[in-house]
């Protein structure tokens, strides 16, 4: 809690409301704690799914690390989150609520950055703040980010890339060296998202490389053509020694196992396409936006027969319907005003969305948990009031 203080101070100190930020944000803390004992009550060694499974293989990974083995040698299952818990074990102790700590932090840190985004696009420090808030106790957005799952580091991630890659676009004093490690940078962000969740090297990527090619139409920088040139040549180099090489076996991909044994590469690749053209994709995308329908949200395993829950989630569900048709009138401004910036992140929330839809499980739950990592963007975009003052005043000029 003091290092959110410290965070917030520091993030924010030209901005004199920033006491209630920092507040708002402690509050965030209390409740992530206040949850992790809730997720924890009966025991750290039973609650919990992917969570759960994730803290096993982060003990053995710290086994490892104590038994001598080299980092680079560690071997893990699933993903790299249990690498970088293993670390914490092998530092540390094992503490499955330290953890989930740590993975609070690092949402309120997200909350910060989400904030410190809107004030640079020129938002008001009121819409700013309300953004970041609301991000922060969003109800199912404290359970991904509480317990041991990999969703805090990957939203955290995801924000901090964008953020630095506005960074990069808007600050035109910087220094040529502090320009270059900020790129590199968001080329390491790139592969840790990658090593996180395989395909957000081309969500993430494929984003930033619109906004980029955008904002060098409209502005000629060299440095966005460096930029955007970098990015590039990150993500084909990723995807030819990462993604290719990591797809035989990938865990969050449909495969067809049932002809058993073990498939190459085509095959792999042959059972996704498979699985794509075999999809209702309308359904599918309108699936992953929407569900769980409000009559399907009892029929989440987690939260079955808990009334509270259930009610909660169906309140959250209402307010992120509003949230999509609100974001629509942010969508429509951003095209008025060509906003490169804007136009990437839409790009990111776009291919997120088809990717999502096309290859993930058609189950209400894993929509509503893979979902979360578009709430952020779908924030800053959820305001019709500047759209409707533009056609206001494109109307008034023409008259």
């Amino acid at each position: 809690m003091g290092l959110t203080a410290g965070c917030g101070l520091l993030l924010f100190k030209r901005q004199p409301k920033r006491l209630w930020l920092i507040v708002f944000a402690e509050l965030a803390m209390i409740c992530h704690f206040i949850l992790t004992y809730v997720i924890f009550a009966n025991g750290t060694e039973a609650a919990g799914t992917d969570g759960l499974i994730y803290h096993q293989v982060a003990k053995d990974v710290a086994r490892q690390l104590w038994s001598g083995t080299p980092l680079w040698a560690v071997k893990y299952e699933y993903t790299w989150y249990t690498v970088m818990v293993g670390i914490q074990y092998a530092l540390f102790g094992v503490n499955r609520f330290a953890a989930s700590f740590v993975n609070s932090f690092l949402a309120v840190l997200s909350g910060y950055l989400l904030t410190d985004i809107a004030l640079k696009l020129n938002y008001s420090f009121k819409k700013a703040a309300f953004i970041g808030n609301v991000y922060l106790f969003i109800p199912s957005m404290l359970v991904w980010t509480t317990d041991t799952r990999k969703e805090s580091l990957s939203f955290f991630i995801s924000i901090l890339l964008w953020y630095l890659a506005l960074r990069i676009v808007k600050e035109r004093e910087w220094s040529v060296i502090k320009q270059g490690l900020c790129i590199g940078l968001v080329c390491v962000l790139l592969y840790v998202s990658t090593l996180l969740r395989i395909y957000m090297l081309f969500t993430l990527g494929g984003g930033l490389l619109v906004g980029l090619f955008f904002h060098y139409l409209k502005t000629k920088r060299s440095v966005i053509a460096v930029f955007g040139v970098t990015v590039l040549i990150a993500c084909i180099a990723l995807t030819f020694t990462m993604v290719l090489t990591n797809l035989n076996d990938y865990h969050a991909l449909p495969m067809d196992r049932s002809q058993g044994g073990d498939e190459d590469l085509d095959d792999e690749l042959e059972s996704i396409i498979k699985t794509i053209i075999e999809k209702d994709i309308p359904r599918a995308v309108n699936g992953f936006l929407t569900r769980p329908h409000l009559e399907e949200v009892d029929n989440i395993t987690d939260i079955s027969g808990n009334y509270a829950a259930v009610t909660i989630v169906r309140i959250e569900q209402v307010l992120w319907y509003i949230c999509m048709i609100l974001a629509i009138f942010g969508f429509l401004n951003t095209l008025l005003e060509w906003d490169p910036y804007l136009l990437g992140l839409i790009a990111f929330i776009v291919s997120y969305t088809l990717i999502n839809a096309l290859i993930s499980e058609n189950v209400a739950d894993t929509y509503y948990r893979y979902r979360a990592a578009i709430i952020a963007p779908m924030l800053l975009f959820a305001d019709y009031r500047p759209v409707i003052r533009n056609l206001k005043t494109m109307l008034m000029g023409k008259s």
